[in-house]
């Protein structure tokens, strides 16, 4: 089972022509560069994507050397076809269009942005079941609480996923 070359180069023929330009084309594969973060920053800053989702045994090679300019994968793993993973991906990628979030904030604090983890995350009421809210991120002073921040998010980072510091 094997997606045929010619009635996908017509669909990426007929996207070039319509919008006068030639998205960049990523093929949602096994075998493609695993999607990370710092990957995710440099796609936000294309104009036009195009995403080609193979299933079951995938594409035609000729098409995709042809046509695709990455390969994609999202992990180690393999899927029935890139449905999931171009869903995950286009995901991903919107949370960092301008105006998609409230403010560019609620992606650049998230797990990843800058390499790390994100530090713990804490909401009222300040003392749950006996657990206070660490008392710096109480204090009002900005300055102790980014370096707080800080602090967590490498010592998240080196005991959840230590592979990430290095």
């Amino acid at each position: 089972m094997l997606m045929k070359a010619e009635p996908i180069a017509l669909c990426f023929e007929a996207i070039c022509e319509e919008t006068g330009v030639r998205p960049h084309f990523i093929y949602m594969s096994p075998q493609g560069k695993t999607l990370n973060q710092g990957r995710l920053k440099e796609l936000a800053e294309y104009k036009n994507i195009c995403v080609l989702c193979g299933h079951y045994e995938g594409v035609d090679q000729r098409l995709l050397d042809t046509f695709i300019d990455e390969e994609i994968s999202i992990g180690d793993f393999v899927l029935t076809g890139g449905e999931i993973p171009a869903m995950a991906f286009t995901d991903a990628l919107c949370r960092m269009v301008p105006g998609v979030l409230t403010n560019n904030e609620c992606f650049t604090e998230e797990s990843h942005f800058n390499g790390l983890l994100e530090y713990p995350q804490y909401t009222k009421p300040a003392e749950w079941r006996g657990i206070e809210v660490p008392e710096v991120l109480l204090s009002g002073h900005h300055a102790n609480i980014e370096k707080w921040r800080r602090e967590k998010a490498v010592e998240v980072t080196r005991i959840k996923r230590p592979d990430l510091l290095n």
